[in-house]
């Protein structure tokens, strides 16, 4: 009972206080101010005497957001932590050297990667005609292609036009391999080149 006669008492006080802000405040709906509130969405409004429910004993007491649910809450939602993620493909690798295993057997392939009987090991052979020695990242003007060129693009660009085969999808294990090979292999030259 004696609890009932303090959440009046605090309901008063809050009435009367001087300079509560007008605008309603998501993250604390107690800062509300009730006097600009409908009569029924008041709760200081409502007799705690003729309540069944004390408002205080709530299992999500509208007063403290942080007693609600966590969908409820308005300040505990952040967008950027959202449970699950859209992925791009199916699960592919475990780990880069997964990736650039399954990318240099593409890379030594001459049968299933194009019809023209070469792989990519045929004009790249210990690093030739890759331009390693300019130290560039992708994307850069590819003479061959006319264009500034992705390394996605220029895989594609051979495999449609020297190799004459199929492009890779753009979110594909193939292509993620092929270009993590492409790193593996950069990596190498450049460890022997050392200077």
């Amino acid at each position: 009972m004696m609890r009932y006669f303090t959440l009046a008492f605090s309901c008063l006080a809050m009435l009367s206080m001087q300079g509560v802000a007008e605008a309603a405040n998501p993250c604390n709906p107690c800062a509300m101010n009730p006097c600009n509130m409908k009569k029924a969405a008041n709760p200081c409004a409502m007799n705690p005497c003729g309540i069944k429910a004390n408002p205080c004993a709530m299992k999500h007491n509208p007063c403290n957001p942080c007693s609600m649910k966590k969908a409820a809450n308005p300040c505990a939602m952040n967008p950027c932590s959202a449970d699950a993620n859209t992925p791009i493909r199916p699960h592919a690798f475990n780990s880069f050297q997964e990736a650039a295993t399954l990318g240099k057997k593409m890379w030594n392939d001459d049968k299933g990667m194009g019809t023209a009987g070469v792989a990519c090991l045929s004009c790249h052979a210990d690093f030739d005609l890759l331009n390693l020695e300019k130290r560039q990242n992708f994307p850069h003007y590819v003479k061959m292609v006319g264009d500034v060129v992705t390394l996605d693009q220029m895989i594609n660009y051979c495999l449609l036009n020297p190799m004459k085969g199929k492009q890779l999808e753009k979110n594909s294990k193939e292509l993620t391999a092929m270009a993590a090979y492409y790193r593996a292999y950069r990596m190498q030259y450049l460890a022997k080149h050392r200077k």
